[in-house]
């Protein structure tokens, strides 16, 4: 097998003082704390500082001993994009500015992705706008909803219409669920970790992030938006897996003109998000096909040792393995 180049693209960083005030501006997590809670919350969404605030050093390091050629970055936790404030305006072009630095110091390893504030929606274009154009990003990631709002409602279509004009993908990327979410599907008898678990990272902010696409799908989003395209982590949100349930199931409805699974394939990619298990691979070939499938790993939250490894040993052509490894990404971001 040829030499298998790697470009992954769930990759995270943090401002740390953008963090700090997006989470003193944000109020108390949606759960009661107990002992331990602030220690395990730290640990889980704060890891190391090198790693997370920097892209030379130990990150470089880790991409080396992993297999990665390229990094596409976009920040992590506590992320402005979904801060329903007007502070979110200028945080997030802070945190633009910053990662658009450190990209500099390593052209050839990072491209980056834009943090928006979608509390403004004409403000969040014309953010995206700028990140492409000025500082030469890729594409977008949102972190969830905005004052519970999702993307298809019909105040983001200018974040919608600037993703089309710059003909480039939104990272529909998981975010906190709302409070009220939380207290009524994830808690429970059981410790406040584990509720934070269920409700985020474990299960509830995946699902969330499914329906956010299905949203896209069935408000009309996308026939307003024929040239959107998106970015779907941890092998699709659980939606990848039930194109034909709902195909059979929506089609009673005679609402749609065309199939749910035709949009998801027309107008979605999915990446593993570091899950890495052949067998979701192998299924999701099967429901999405191999142009539709990028390569990612979810640093510095999941650190894997065989990002390009997993591939390499994969059952795949290696017309397949190339295309999943760098080529669909290269040719959806104009790496």
């Amino acid at each position: 097998m040829e030499s298998l180049r790697v470009i992954t693209v769930e990759e995270h960083f943090h401002h740390p003082e953008v963090s700090a005030e997006v989470r003193a501006l944000s109020g108390p997590l949606p759960v009661t704390p107990d002992e331990g809670f602030a220690t395990f919350v730290q640990d889980e969404f704060m890891p190391d500082q090198d790693s997370a605030e920097r892209l030379g050093g130990s990150r470089l390091a880790h991409m080396d001993k992993a297999g990665i050629d390229v990094q596409v970055v976009s920040h992590g936790a506590f992320s402005p994009t979904n801060l329903d404030r007007p502070e979110a305006v200028d945080l997030c072009r802070r945190v633009n500015d910053r990662l658009a630095l450190q990209i500099s110091e390593h052209p050839t390893r990072f491209r980056g992705f834009a943090t928006i504030p979608l509390h403004d929606p004409a403000a969040a274009a014309d953010e995206m706008k700028r990140c492409v154009h000025e500082l030469g990003f890729v594409g977008t990631l949102i972190t969830g909803t905005c004052g519970g709002r999702f993307l298809d409602d019909e105040r983001f279509d200018p974040v919608l219409s600037a993703a089309e004009a710059v003909d480039l993908p939104i990272y529909v990327h998981p975010g906190f669920p709302d409070n009220s979410a939380v207290a009524g599907y994830y808690a429970g008898n059981w410790p406040a970790a584990v509720q934070f678990t269920f409700a985020t990272h474990g299960f509830g902010w995946h699902m969330e992030a499914g329906v956010h696409i299905l949203r896209l799908i069935l408000s009309g989003a996308l026939d307003r938006h024929p040239g959107l395209k998106l970015l779907s982590g941890h092998w699709g949100e659980f939606a990848a897996g039930w194109l034909d349930r709902f195909d059979g199931t929506f089609a009673k409805t005679r609402y749609l003109e065309r199939d749910v699974s035709d949009y998801y394939r027309d107008h979605v990619w999915i990446t593993p998000s570091g899950m890495y298990t052949h067998n979701q691979l192998n299924y999701l070939l099967g429901e999405v096909g191999a142009d539709r499938i990028i390569h990612s790993e979810d640093f510095p939250y999941l650190v894997r040792d065989d990002v390009a490894g997993f591939l390499a040993d994969a059952d795949l052509p290696d017309d397949q393995r190339h295309a999943i490894a760098h080529r669909n990404a290269e040719q959806l971001l104009r790496i």
